[in-house]
């Protein structure tokens, strides 16, 4: 069932709409009566996320095939002049890659990959959305990760990629001051994921001879994963009352500062947080 909200009529945008949590928050946008595009690269995906949307909500959803980290291809793309026709009330940047493993592993083409998913496709997304959100005077946001904020062992080229984000939507939110933009960079902490998806990183644990504690979420630190629907929600709530970062759980925040001041005292927090190897 729709709800009645100041979202009937209005069109968001969702880069990685198509599966994982950004398809989460265009279930969540579709109930609260907003028009949803969905934008990914596979348009075969984006068939089957249209479909179940249309189930959700009775706004318009339409998808897009395009690969936001080559800027050329967002050009020359059919989701590119759609923009030219709209305009946004709330532009997404959900896309994104996970990793385990330690930096003594981490090859420069591993990082690439790892930068071009969460960083270059949230850049190319954020400038294809820039002229239709200003006509809306509209809401942009990055969903980073609580490791954009804290660097844990074992993450991979992850917290690298995530602290970059982080310092790209700080960096875009102060550039688009004055534009009517508003830009509201999200860093959750791990997303309870369907069942299927439990075992999502026993090949990176086994190939790179990792802790098995390294299969957990957040890396087996102690973190109580999310509900995706409570934080979709969360989110929702957090653009509606122009909030410029949402940092879930908030304690997290507070340790990230304190850290600034002691830069030892995360590295010890992180360490009694962690289950033994």
């Amino acid at each position: 069932m729709t709800t009645k909200s100041r979202w009937n009529d209005r069109w968001v945008c969702i880069g990685g709409g198509t599966a994982g949590f950004g398809f989460q928050l265009a279930q969540a946008f579709a109930r609260h009566g907003a028009n949803v595009a969905v934008v990914g690269r596979d348009l075969e995906r984006g068939d089957t996320a249209v479909e179940a949307l249309r189930k959700i909500g009775s706004g318009t959803f339409l998808r897009f095939g395009v690969d936001l980290a080559d800027e050329q291809a967002i050009e020359g793309s059919e989701w590119k002049a759609w923009l030219a026709s709209v305009n946004l009330d709330t532009a997404i940047a959900a896309a994104g890659k996970s990793d385990r493993g330690f930096l003594n592993q981490l090859s420069r083409e591993d990082l690439e990959l790892l930068m071009r998913a969460n960083v270059y496709s949230s850049l190319g997304f954020s400038k294809a959305t820039e002229a239709s959100l200003q006509r809306a005077k509209g809401t942009l946001v990055h969903i980073a990760s609580l490791a954009g904020i804290v660097a844990a062992p074992g993450m991979g080229g992850y917290s690298i990629a995530k602290h970059a984000l982080v310092a790209m939507s700080r960096q875009m939110r102060s550039e688009l001051a004055g534009t009517g933009i508003r830009v509201l960079l999200v860093c959750p902490g791990p997303i309870r994921r369907e069942l299927t998806e439990s075992g999502r990183y026993d090949d990176l644990v086994h190939d790179r001879n990792l802790p098995e504690s390294l299969k957990k979420p957040a890396g087996g630190a102690n973190l109580k994963a999310i509900d995706p629907k409570w934080l979709c929600e969360r989110i929702i709530s957090s653009i509606e009352s122009q909030r410029k970062e949402l940092v879930v759980p908030y304690k997290v925040q507070w340790l990230a500062s304190l850290a600034g001041l002691w830069p030892g005292f995360l590295d010890y927090m992180l360490s009694k947080k962690r289950e033994p190897t």
